[in-house]
């Protein structure tokens, strides 16, 4: 261009003064064209989807829009897409006519939607725009292509057998991506992850991450989690994946007692195994012996159909059995004779003056833990055994209660329902009188016997007189009770007081009882009368009537 302008204004010194002040123009004038057009320098695509290849035109108000048109440059030189022309409208070429239309065509926007993007779309793409007075004006944008991967999990060629060394597990793949994509393995057993990246021809790329992990028993039903982190997908790709370990049957059998016993019903051993696959075969089978009679063996269970007996004693074993393996379990079942429920020693206890043999009932508690089992007799019989020993306790009780108070109302009656003295809290201390009067004192008081067998109380010689004779027909008359009773109350009085004045002249007893003191009668047993501690005598027919 330069040239040509030399061509034009020749050698001229003018011409050569002014010729930097036209480059500078010349640079102001292309600079503000450039930025008219306006595009964005990338542009990525999902492969297969749609992308907008945006250009906004700036022109001001005296300038015109004459033509805008998408153009791309390809190794063969430049293809035009699209055309916009605001005269004549819009122009397609054939080759995009079905891909690629205007999204909303002005003199100030100018943009395009290019569908179903593949790798063939990848490349620079321009923006021209032409205009009265200025001239062409353009911009160029870069479409990439980026491809969303395929995401799937694997699981290793072998299976994952428990007891075996470092194995792959599985495999994640993020197969074609452009970018490559991020790929990890989340699990919850200790395994190892290994990445490794494939670049494909069309210029994508294949992830795939391998777990490895030695299986374990404890492992099986264990989660995995592959995760794929990639441009094009929204969110982290996450795919859950469960790890199946095969083992071998792990055998428990349940039921099993320390003790059972001779006749005890029901009783019933499960053998339970865990084990993947499921196991399959259940075994019973008896080591020391032939296996007894009246045992069912079906569904993993061995069962006495029967009671038990003393020979069912003996070593078992429960066989299962899988696609992997088999396992046993051997048991020892013990067998004894039931032991009573209650025992019943003897003790002896020994009351006052009985005595008496008990049998106190023991409670003792058997060993049994099986539900099935009735009662035993002998629980009865300890139960009744212990109830009458109860009652026979108390009935004993109650009989020597009895004889304490009968023991006691047969004590000699002491005291005369005539008494009146009073005896002072210093004659209660001394020592209880006989009851009983020697013949020889009674002489003393009453003179020498007749001999009838009987004995009358007769005034004493001295004339100290306790009671009056009195002859049989003066007794006989009414009278007599009351005369006996006041000369009773006369003896506590002095001689004014005696209204009988029966032998007024004797002293009175100044012992303080009005009565025949102890050496005056004779208890024996032909006497009437009988003597108390009191001092006091009473005839034998009075006191028996």
């Amino acid at each position: 261009m330069a040239e040509e302008v030399m061509d034009i204004f020749g050698n001229s010194t003018v011409f050569r003064g002014l010729l930097p002040f036209f480059g500078l123009l010349f640079c102001v004038c292309t600079g503000v064209g450039a930025n008219e057009v306006l595009v964005p320098e990338h542009v990525t695509a999902v492969l297969g989807k749609n992308v907008t290849l945006t250009c906004k035109v700036m022109v001001s108000t005296n300038l015109s829009l004459t033509q805008s048109s998408w153009e791309r440059r390809l190794p063969s030189g430049t293809f035009t897409l699209a055309v916009f022309n605001p005269q004549y409208g819009i122009s397609i070429a054939d080759k995009y006519s079905n891909r690629v239309h205007f999204l909303k065509p002005s003199v100030h926007d100018v943009s395009i939607i290019l569908e179903g993007v593949g790798f063939a779309d990848i490349g620079m793409y321009t923006c021209k725009v032409v205009t009265f007075q200025l001239g062409n004006m353009q911009a160029s944008t870069k479409v990439d292509i980026m491809v969303e991967p395929k995401v799937y999990v694997s699981p290793g060629s072998l299976s994952l057998l428990a007891g075996d060394g470092e194995t792959l597990v599985a495999t994640c793949t993020a197969e074609r991506g452009r970018p490559a994509s991020e790929v990890l393995w989340l699990s919850e057993v200790d395994g190892q992850t290994d990445v490794m990246t494939h670049e494909e021809t069309d210029g994508t790329t294949t992830t795939l991450a391998h777990f490895i992990w030695a299986p374990t028993r404890e492992g099986f039903g264990s989660a995995l989690s592959c995760i794929v982190r990639h441009p094009a997908l929204s969110t982290e790709f996450r795919i859950p994946y469960q790890l199946n370990v095969l083992f071998r049957p792990d055998v428990v059998v349940v039921g099993l007692q320390e003790v059972w016993y001779v006749g005890q019903e029901n009783v019933k051993l499960d053998c339970k195994a865990s084990a993947n696959p499921p196991a399959h075969v259940f075994l019973w089978t008896r080591l020391d012996a032939p296996m007894p009679a009246g045992v069912d063996t079906s569904n993993g269970s061995l069962m006495f159909t029967r009671p038990l007996e003393q020979n069912d004693s003996g070593q078992y074993r429960c066989e299962v059995l899988n696609d992997v393996g088999q396992s046993f379990q051997d048991v020892r079942v013990l067998i004894i004779e039931p032991p009573p429920t209650t025992a019943i020693p003897t003790t002896q206890s020994n009351l006052p003056k009985s005595s008496l043999t008990i049998t106190a009932p023991v409670k003792q508690q058997a060993h049994f833990t099986f539900p099935s089992e009735a009662s035993t007799p002998d629980s009865s019989l300890g139960t009744v055994v212990g109830g009458a020993i109860g009652g026979i306790l108390v009935l004993v009780l109650l009989m020597a209660l009895a004889g304490v108070v009968y023991m006691r109302q047969r004590r000699t009656f002491r005291g005369d329902y005539y008494t009146k003295q009073y005896i002072g809290p210093s004659d209660m201390q001394k020592e209880s009188q006989l009851d009983v009067l020697e013949p020889h004192e009674l002489r003393d008081v009453y003179g020498d016997d007749s001999g009838n067998g009987s004995q009358e109380l007769k005034p004493k010689i001295d004339g100290d007189i306790i009671y009056p004779d009195y002859g049989s027909d003066h007794k006989d008359m009414e009278g007599w009770s009351d005369n006996l009773s006041l000369q009773r109350e006369g003896t506590y009085y002095s001689d004014h007081h005696n209204h009988h004045n029966v032998n007024p002249s004797g002293p009175p007893l100044h012992n303080g009882s009005p009565y025949l003191q102890d050496e005056c009668c004779d208890n024996g047993t032909d006497s009437d009368y009988v003597s108390h501690v009191d001092g006091s005598v009473i005839s034998r027919r009075e006191w028996y009537v």
